[in-house]
Parts: C-alpha cells; sequence; structure tokens
C-alpha cells in the first residue's frame, strides 16, 4: 500500500470516528446501546434537564410499560444530547410496538397524578369514610388544643380547602383536640365530623 492510499485511508477512519463522536457513539447512550438495551430488555428513558418528581418515583409508573427512566443531569455536552435522542427515539420505537401508539398519554396521565399526589405533604393522613374519603394535613394547633389550622386535599391530590377549624362540643361534654387522624370522622364539604359527638367548625369561611 503507497502512501497516498495511507494518507487517504487515515483520513476516512478519522472522518467516520468524527461523525461517530458527533452522534453520541462513545456515549453511554446511542443507536447500538438502545439496540443492546431492547435486545436485553432493559430499555430507558434517558431524562435531560431537571424533573419536578424523580426518575425513582416515575418508575413505579414507568415499570409497567416496560422502561425505566434516568436521570442524566442538566449538564450535557452536544455529542451526549445527540446519542440520547438516537437512543430515546428508538426506544420509542420499541415502545410503540410494545403498547401501542397511544402509550405516551396514558403514561402522561398516571405520571401527572403522582406529581399532583407529591403536593401532599408527608404529614398529611388519609381518612376514609363510606366510600369517600381526603387527605387531612395539620398545620399548626393552637396551644390550648381547642383550634387547628388544617389542609384538605381529595384523593388525588387536589387542595379543597385550608382553613382554621375550631372543635365544638355540647357544653356539658367538652374535649380538647387530641389525636385528630384517630378522631376524624370525614369532611362534609364544609365542616369536619368527628366519631364522636363533637365536630370541627371551618371558620372564615368564604
Amino acid at each position: 500500500m503507497n502512501q497516498k492510499k495511507i494518507i487517504f485511508s487515515g483520513i476516512i477512519v478519522f472522518l467516520i470516528a468524527i461523525g461517530l463522536w458527533h452522534y453520541g457513539f462513545f456515549n453511554r447512550f446511542n443507536y447500538l446501546t438502545a439496540k443492546s438495551d431492547i435486545k436485553n430488555s432493559t430499555p430507558h428513558k434517558v431524562l435531560v434537564g431537571e424533573s419536578i418528581i424523580s426518575p425513582i418515583e416515575m418508575n413505579k409508573v414507568s415499570q409497567k410499560y416496560g422502561f425505566k427512566n434516568v436521570g442524566f443531569g442538566c449538564v450535557v455536552s452536544g455529542t451526549e444530547l445527540n446519542g440520547i435522542e438516537s437512543y430515546n427515539t428508538e426506544i420509542d420505537k420499541y415502545l410503540n410496538k410494545k403498547n401501542g401508539s397511544d402509550w405516551k398519554l396514558k403514561y402522561r396521565k398516571d405520571i401527572d397524578s403522582i406529581i399532583t399526589l407529591s403536593k401532599i405533604p408527608k404529614t398529611a393522613f388519609w381518612v376514609q369514610n363510606k366510600q369517600k374519603g381526603h387527605w387531612f394535613n395539620l398545620d399548626w394547633i393552637h396551644s390550648h388544643k381547642n383550634n387547628v389550622m388544617i389542609s384538605i386535599y381529595d384523593k388525588s391530590g387536589n387542595l379543597l380547602i385550608k382553613n382554621k377549624f375550631f372543635k365544638l362540643c355540647p357544653i356539658d361534654q367538652p374535649k380538647l383536640i387530641d389525636d385528630l387522624k384517630m378522631e376524624i370522622d370525614f369532611y362534609d364539604g364544609k365542616d369536619i365530623q368527628l366519631k364522636d359527638n363533637c365536630y370541627l367548625l371551618q371558620t372564615n369561611k368564604n
């Protein structure tokens, strides 16, 4: 092989390497690794940037569609982004065949539900009565234990009301607020009914 052919071959190899590098073939996520993950039944969807909820939370939904989410972070190079786009495109094709063309709409709806539920404070508790329930969160309770600020959410995580409630009981049977998690029976749309003969009266009603 003469010198010109060697130089020409070297240029071709160099250009191919540049092309592969540009399209992310030297990174973890690219067209080839997508094919490999699909073959091994370990497909992922790569998320670039910040997410409202973590990939771990999203995976509680995505696993029923046959994939897991991976957070890549906010700092990404052009070649990495090209590789990720190629990877996700191939994974989408695979998931369309597996779940049907409308799977993304169903998946998005499921994720939106998780996002809404994530707005419910971790200190909230669920109370259900006669097939109807609500989330209750005690934002604060007065030192006299006769009034309390409560946030009430529906089962989907939508905030219904945040207001102060005052405990009312029969005059001859006065009681202080003790353990509302055990005391609350249900929210009737205005006040909070308790399991004994008392209730929490909503103040400052609109």
